[in-house]
């Protein structure tokens, strides 16, 4: 198998031959040899194939320059009457022009026509029983499968190919290295990094006993397959062999010489070393992998990594200036991950450094970017979505077409089909076009709620909690300041992570309750006090509920409820059951609602929110959520009341 039909395996690689200065003139001199029409065909195409293996790569226009040379000319020539030979050698290339088609479009992320373009070269092989490289295409199928998530579709390919290489393990352990590899990597992406782990491995293991590629090329892909097994060894955790892996990846990569690798290899060696607390050769390790940089991706890695390591030394002048230049090409790139990650660190920094007014606004900057990310994931979805279908679509149109040309003594009977399928297709896309306009409607709504449920957790709020806790230090009430910093930590996570939850065990929910209204003790003055009530048939561990639906009701208790009282407050929460439907409960022993059953505006945001996600989850709009005054035996207002029915569902 020549290296042209092997270049998906080395989409990363920069091949190593000494280019030319004047590449121009390789050209030049390649149109001189095509205009001659002494010269055969297949000596034509075997010199652009030579011209593009051994003097420019994927990253160079002029690849895909000749590469469409060699398609123009292969079909050109498939047209004719050829001998067997012939038709074998021109379907061959034609096959590697599809091939390297497929990279084109795997460059600029049009997944949908790679898969086309491999579907074409695979068949092209199999009509020449070209068994080895239809099943070689088909890895690189699966790894194209991977890009849009179809990950069972991207096993199967990767499966099929490597049982045919399998068969013998001795001749094809580069096609096997290669398959091992692309496992491994669909594996991580789904965060199973013991399995990616295990197949990374094998990966390596066949490299090492394979002829496949030449040297330079054997040594990238060792170092390329050591990086990946370091990354899954710091992934769990174990960050000697994350160290001993990325050692052995550097020393190939150096090798080599490819110092875009090695700035990657470096970055992941520092933060190993960082890991195990030995900063100055992680620094030193960092400092080397930024001078060698290529591009702004890299050198914000390395920035990133840096900013870590002087955090780390408490020297948050350079955590800041590291983290400002990663920010700046984050803005650039438009890469949200980059820029969470800086603001992050930046709020430590401002923070530590008692600029508070610095560390709210880089809170916020970095709230508002989560909150982007998590949009973004679902329009991602969504975007899969319709680039499946298109790929469906196409798949369809394909087939049609096919099948259109093995049957023109059809033609009148192959339109209207071709007609009535067009009619049908339509319909298909105006419905799914519909749904998907409704599915985003509700994923924007969704978003809505829950930044309305995440704003409870305003400004205000966590920084009046910060700094209570902060006069706690001041007054040496360290056990007192750990404890409340604890549970805001843990508050901070929980609200965090569950607003991205359709549904939490109820004990989460209460455990968040606890967290929350201790909280709101210490910035009360600990003039209320409160009770959690779960009735015992009730099993909070089975019982998974809507998040947060209670907390504005809570909220709204402590601030409205028992906004007159300066002592002796209580707040009383229960979940109970009637029946088979689950209830909340919150009362106070408050002033009570007035004539209308309101005491603010806020209570009547936080019912319409909590209406509206019920509504979502239960798919019913005459559900109440019941308020009333607590009175006593003379009729005298005490305190105020509200419960409501939560939809709930049970795992045994």
């Amino acid at each position: 198998m020549s290296k042209i039909k092997r270049i998906n395996a080395l989409l990363l690689f920069l091949l190593f031959f000494s280019a030319s200065q004047a590449q121009d003139r390789n050209i030049d001199s390649l149109k001189v040899i095509l205009r001659n029409p002494k010269v055969h065909d297949t000596v034509k195409l075997t010199a652009i194939g030579s011209l593009m293996d051994n003097k420019y790569t994927e990253n160079n226009p002029k690849f895909y320059y000749l590469n469409n040379l060699i398609g123009a000319l292969a079909q050109k020539n498939l047209k004719k009457k050829n001998n067997k030979i012939l038709h074998e050698t021109y379907t061959t290339w034609l096959a590697t022009y599809y091939n390297v088609k497929a990279i084109d479009y795997g460059h600029k992320r049009e997944s949908v026509k790679g898969l086309a373009a491999l579907d074409k070269s695979i068949a092209l092989y199999k009509s020449i029983k070209a068994y080895d490289d239809a099943n070689y295409q088909l890895i690189v199928k699966g790894s194209f499968y991977s890009v849009v998530n179809e990950n069972e579709k991207a096993i199967s390919c990767v499966f099929t190919a490597l049982k045919y290489f399998e068969k013998n393990k001795t001749e094809y352990t580069g096609e096997i290295a290669y398959a091992t590899s692309i496992l491994g990597n669909i594996y991580f992406t789904m965060a199973d990094v013991k399995t990616a782990l295990k197949y990374y491995k094998e990966s390596v293991d066949y490299l090492s006993s394979s002829k496949t590629y030449v040297d330079a090329q054997n040594d990238y892909l060792k170092s390329v397959a050591y990086t990946s097994i370091s990354s899954c060894y710091f992934s769990l955790k174990q960050f000697p062999p994350a160290v001993e892996y990325a050692e052995k990846a550097l020393a190939l990569a150096k090798k080599v010489g490819d110092n875009t690798h090695i700035s990657l290899v470096l970055a992941k060696l520092g933060l190993a070393k960082m890991s195990l607390h030995q900063l100055d050769e992680a620094e030193a390790l960092l400092k080397e992998g930024l001078a060698l940089a290529t591009n702004d991706r890299t050198a914000a890695q390395s920035y990133l990594a840096l900013g870590r390591l002087y955090w780390e030394r408490k020297d948050y002048a350079k955590t800041e200036s590291y983290m400002n230049k990663a920010l700046v090409i984050g803005k650039k790139a438009k890469d949200l991950k980059i820029q969470e990650q800086a603001y992050w660190l930046l709020y430590y920094v401002y923070f530590n450094s008692k600029h508070m007014a610095k560390a709210s606004r880089m809170y916020e900057l970095r709230y508002q970017l989560l909150d982007s990310i998590k949009t973004g994931k679902s329009k991602n979805i969504l975007a899969q979505q319709q680039l499946k279908y298109d790929f469906e679509k196409k798949e369809l149109n394909y087939k049609l077409e096919t099948q259109q040309k093995n049957a023109a003594k059809n033609n009148w009977l192959i339109g209207l089909s071709g007609a009535l399928l067009l009619v049908v297709l339509g319909g298909l896309f105006y419905y799914r076009n519909n749904k998907q306009r409704q599915a985003i409607n509700v994923l924007e709504k969704n978003q809505m709620r829950q930044r309305l449920l995440i704003s409870q957790m305003n400004p205000h709020f966590i920084f009046n909690s910060i700094q209570n806790i902060r006069s706690l230090i001041n007054n040496k009430q360290d056990a007192a300041a750990v404890n409340y910093l604890d549970r805001f930590s843990k508050l901070t996570r929980q609200i965090l992570e569950n607003s991205n939850e359709n549904y939490i065990a109820l004990d989460e929910e209460i455990e968040m309750i606890e967290n929350y209204l201790s909280i709101q003790q210490l910035l009360y003055n600990n003039k209320f006090e409160y009770t959690i009530t779960v009735e015992d048939r009730i099993d909070a561990e089975s019982v998974y509920l809507p998040p947060m639906l209670t907390q504005p009701f809570i909220e709204n208790a402590i601030k409205h409820g028992l906004a007159d009282s300066t002592e002796n407050g209580l707040v009383s929460i229960r979940f109970y059951r009637v029946g088979s439907q689950l209830f909340f409960e919150v009362s106070d022993n408050g002033k009570g609602f007035d004539v209308n059953g309101n005491n603010s505006s806020h209570k009547s945001l936080a019912m319409r929110i909590t209406r509206e996600r019920l509504s979502h989850y239960t798919k019913k709009s005459d559900f109440t959520i019941h308020t009333t005054n607590v009175k006593d035996a003379n009729g005298t207002v005490i305190g105020a009341q509200v419960n409501f029915e939560i939809p709930y569902i049970y795992e045994n």
